[in-house]
């Protein structure tokens, strides 16, 4: 019985002394491959926003420039009145320019008024878009390193505490480990134990 039993741990030993080698030497190799980065996985999410803006353009009227204006024609003018051709031809007026600076539109006013509104103009710039926000969201993607752990166990039941255990577990990159473990309970004649396992879920 002694030189059984004697077989048995040898043969758990040599186990276990195979799984700590191959633990170092999978540490090596993951060492050497961790050394290439890993590229991660990049979202790019463009987005416009829009912000809703009322303001009141108020025309100025204090400011004008004095001008003259042919009577069958508005859009010939002249600042100075013109000597060479008939003068009653042309009449006295006010000219009113006026700028509005925002930062989604530039307007521009021009009246032209002699005792009435002769003309009028309004045009624009429109700044568009107004806001782009870009959200970069990099992922890297998830790693598993193999890994030799030592655990114990402690219980029993209602009528005996009769675990108490020791144990070894390699995990190999999150994907499959076996496990030894061991109960000291009871010296004289200790119980082995082998696992196996596997993921089941990512």
């Amino acid at each position: 019985m002694k030189t059984q039993s004697m077989t048995t741990e040898r043969t758990l030993l040599f186990i276990i002394l195979a799984i700590i080698v191959f633990n170092l030497f999978s540490r090596r190799c993951s060492t050497t491959t961790s050394s290439v980065k890993q590229s991660p996985i990049t979202t790019i999410v463009r987005d416009t926003i829009w912000q809703t803006k009322v303001d009141t353009f108020k025309v100025q009227t204090l400011r004008y420039q004095t001008v003259y204006v042919h009577k069958d024609d508005t859009a010939t003018i002249a600042e100075i009145l013109p000597q060479k051709s008939d003068t009653t031809a042309f009449i006295k007026a006010k000219v009113y320019k006026d700028t509005l600076h925002h930062d989604d539109i530039d307007i521009f006013s021009y009246n032209l008024i002699e005792g009435q509104l002769l003309d009028s103009e309004i045009s624009y710039k429109l700044k568009v878009p107004r806001e782009i926000t870009t959200t970069k969201t990099i992922e890297y993607p998830k790693t598993y390193r193999s890994g030799l752990y030592l655990f114990s166990e402690i219980g029993g039941h209602q009528n005996a505490f009769n675990n108490i255990s020791l144990g070894l577990q390699y995990n190999r990159k999150g994907k499959w480990l076996v496990s030894y473990r061991t109960n000291l309970n009871q010296l004289q004649q200790p119980t082995h134990h082998i696992g196996v396992g596997i993921r089941l879920f990512k």
